[in-house]
């Protein structure tokens, strides 16, 4: 381990000791309330072209959120993209991503959270990207919500081409975004921006906004747009940015 993921795992240490020491109430004295029901979407879309070009696209996303107790919330979410063309599979993509936001204040909170990344044709057979840090909800209303977010995080990769190893501290800072359109419509928006620490010339960066619109009872038409950057691909060929457009039917609960 590199003097500089060794910092890193140290100021991840001292964080979490420090955002202990400022809570209002640690977890031992906090009182234990019914879990709240889960809440979230499960959404599906299938596109299938025939003619000068056979090609089929798959994708499955969902999102699973619930408050462990009254001041922990869990929020869970993945997508899976698999996808042909000519009978040559050209897309294959799986994300999970944890989080735990742990509220100290009405606006104040700390997260916690970890990323896994498979996708072949960006040559990750895996990327594990754990990470730590605080947060504030500057906008908290009924209409609308936005939170600002930065932390530390720690970047693990492993190559399918070359089977190597690849890891990085970084330091992260983003935003997570709701607007409740009306009743039936809501636009969500979340971007991050991941600094490579022993490299400053080095970003990841995501940014994602769907927007859904009820059709009836507890479904609705999801739209998607989802843009990966990397500015220094490790694998040769590999771009910068990655473009995914999704549309699909998706089912709340």
């Amino acid at each position: 381990m590199s003097k500089l993921q060794t910092k890193s795992l140290v100021s991840l240490a001292i964080l979490c000791l420090c955002i202990a020491i400022l809570s209002p109430m640690t977890f031992a004295q906090e009182e234990k309330e019914d879990p709240m029901k889960w809440n979230g979407d499960l959404s599906f879309g299938i596109s299938i072209a025939k003619g000068n070009t056979d090609a089929s696209t798959l994708s499955f996303s969902f999102s699973a959120n619930n408050n462990l107790w009254e001041k922990f919330g869990w929020k869970n979410k993945g997508i899976f993209i698999g996808g042909r063309a000519d009978g040559i599979l050209n897309s294959q993509l799986l994300e999970l991503t944890s989080t735990g936001e742990w509220s100290h204040s009405a606006r104040f909170f700390s997260r916690y959270e970890i990323n896994g990344i498979h996708d072949r044709f960006r040559n990750f057979r895996y990327r594990i990207v754990p990470n730590i840090g605080i947060g504030y909800r500057l906008v908290q209303s009924e209409v609308a919500e936005l939170s600002l977010k930065t932390g530390l995080s720690d970047t693990f990769t492993k190559f399918y081409d070359s089977g190597e190893t690849a890891s990085f501290a970084g330091a992260f800072l983003g935003n997570d975004f709701l607007w409740k359109l009306s009743s039936s419509a809501e636009l969500k928006q979340l971007s991050t921006l991941n600094l490579d620490l022993s490299d400053t010339n080095h970003v990841l960066a995501q940014f994602e906004i769907s927007l859904s619109a009820a059709i009836v009872k507890n479904w609705a038409i999801k739209i998607s747009f989802i843009d990966k950057y990397d500015s220094a691909p490790e694998t040769e060929g590999v771009k910068k940015n990655d473009l995914t457009f999704l549309t699909n039917i998706s089912w709340k609960f």
